[in-house]
């Protein structure tokens, strides 16, 4: 993979609409410490709706190809700090990290970026929302950083239990995940996971969803989730290798029926995503 460092100008970008704001309690900013994917080049990589937003398109270099690169910025703490400092309304501040690349990418256990951002959240304690929204076991390293800051959720990717599709997770990452949930829980993170995009799974995995001790548990389609009603993942290598029917959404909906049986706060799509309630009510 090709690593490049460069120096931005700003690392929370206000939410102003799309997939984030469209909920009861919207998110106010994003936070991506890089541009591009170390797991684009895995099975997530050929659906993931990042590559075709303009910030990659721009950042490539001539003939690479979404997982070939990964431009850090390499002064996202510092810029972090300033915002926080001189945010006027920090108690009001819902951010969502990331929403495009992974924070806990395959070379965080050599930069440590994300640990270092929140290093930077636990010097301010009235925020009123931070998401970390990955698929990396790595996340285990921080969990004692995570329970430390009053606001912060775990919010982990668990597409299927099924380690048998051609574009689906290893039988070992799936089960890394579900290892990550149950110690994230034991250490008293707010948890939750989110089947985002759900894909094909066998019929113990609502079951196995709900014992993993998840706070909460997010359901989502390609077609509701990729932000362009499906379009995005149609032009998607996946789109045309897959021998399902990746637009059928009553694969997530049948799991979604399940889990209402089985767990008390279950959320669909983005309503799910921008559905934990304000500090104050919670």
């Amino acid at each position: 993979m090709n690593i490049r460092h460069i120096q931005s100008k700003k690392i929370l970008t206000p939410q102003k609409g799309g997939f984030l704001t469209e909920g009861e309690y919207p998110f106010t900013h994003t936070l991506s410490w890089a541009i591009g994917c170390g797991f684009g080049s895995i099975y997530c990589g050929k659906y993931c709706y990042a590559q075709k937003i303009p910030n990659w398109y721009y950042s490539r270099q001539e003939g690479e190809q979404w997982g070939d690169a990964l431009v850090i910025k390499e002064n996202a703490p510092e810029l972090l700090q300033k915002q926080l400092t001189n945010a006027r309304k920090r108690p009001s501040m819902r951010i969502f990290m990331s929403s495009v690349t992974d924070p806990y990418q395959p070379i965080e256990r050599k930069i440590r970026m994300t640990r270092r951002l929140l290093e930077v959240f636990q010097q301010f304690d009235d925020l009123d929302l931070l998401v970390v929204q990955t698929r990396g076991p790595a996340v285990v390293d921080d969990l004692d950083r995570i329970a430390s800051i009053p606001y912060a959720w775990l919010s982990m990717t668990i597409e299927t239990d099924r380690h048998d599709l051609a574009y689906g997770p290893s039988k070992g990452h799936i089960d890394k995940r579900f290892d990550a949930v149950r110690q994230a829980v034991d250490s008293g993170v707010n948890t939750q996971i989110t089947v985002s995009p759900c894909l094909p799974y066998s019929d113990n995995f609502a079951s196995r969803l709900v014992d993993s001790g998840a706070h909460r548990i997010v359901v989502d389609t390609f077609a509701l989730g990729d932000g362009s009603q499906g379009k995005r993942t149609e032009d998607s290598p996946f789109a045309d290798a897959v021998s399902y029917d990746w637009r059928d959404n009553s694969i997530a909906e049948t799991l979604y029926q399940q889990l209402q049986t089985q767990h008390s706060n279950v959320a669909w799509s983005s309503g799910g995503f921008v559905g934990i309630p304000p500090r104050h009510d919670r």
